[in-house]
Formats: structure tokens, sequence, C-alpha cells
């Protein structure tokens, strides 16, 4: 009986969470997919790259959105929009990547970009992500010569 009544309890405490999965949690916001891809420099996976998508058509003004992101130890893609690691809105994005060093003081990245410039510009960034139910949402493999 009291493993019936456990079983019920952790149902009941549960269901909030099944019911909001794959819902807007405000009013207006678009669905997301979650962004898969391996960044790397020089060959080698490195931490806190920072990732941002930039729509490649015009913007909404009414709910605009700006998917980014960082890579982790493995150099693993991990983009939010919404909430942590929720992925970017269907559409077609232009990809900026930016490396830089991270002050624990002032917790914020500076110092000379270590990447190509042309990878933090987004009119001139020839990454481009197509975002969608049909596509693979997947960046790939990339590797990226340091400065």
């Amino acid at each position: 009986m009291r493993n019936l009544i456990t079983t019920l309890r952790l149902a009941l405490c549960s269901l909030p969470l099944l019911v909001g999965c794959g819902q807007q949690q405000f009013p207006g916001e678009q669905p997301v997919f979650p962004i898969e891809g391996v960044v790397t420099v020089d060959g080698k996976p490195v931490e806190n790259i920072q990732i941002a998508l930039h729509p490649a058509g015009d913007l909404n003004d009414e709910k605009p959105f700006y998917p980014q992101g960082f890579t982790d130890a493995e150099g693993n893609v991990k983009v939010s929009t919404y909430a942590d690691g929720d992925g970017a809105p269907a559409g077609d994005y232009r990809v900026t990547f930016v490396l830089k060093e991270y002050n624990l003081l002032s917790r914020s990245f500076t110092g000379p970009n270590r990447l190509s410039a042309q990878y933090a510009d987004s009119a001139k960034t020839p990454i481009t992500l197509s975002v969608g139910p049909d596509q693979s949402n997947d960046l790939g493999k990339l590797d990226f010569e340091s400065n």
C-alpha cells in the first residue's frame, strides 16, 4: 500500500512536467528545435566558443529572438532561445563564432577573438544553418584555425 501511495505521489508531481513538454511557456514563443554540432580549434575541442544564430531573412519585430550558446568541454554545441539548450526556431541562419578569454572577475569574455574575424561577422561568415522539423539541425563538425 505504501508503494502505491508513493507511486501515485510521484505520478501527480510529474504530471505538470509532462503536460509542459513541447509546449510554449509564454504566448508568442515559436517552436524550437535542438541544434547539434561539434566545434574544434586546431583539431581540439574548446569550451566556451560563443555561437550566435542570425536570421538570414527579416526579423520578427514583435517577438525578436536571438538563439545563441556555447560549446562545452568536448566542443559540443548548445544553443538556447527561450530556455537552456532548447535550440532555435525554424528558419535560415548565418552562424557566427567568437572565442575570447573568460574573465572570472568581470564575468565576461574579454580580449582578442582567437578565431578569424570572418566567423564573428554575420555578414561575412560562410557558416549557415537551416533549422526546422524537416532539417537535420546539425552544424556538423567544424574545425577552425586559431589566430
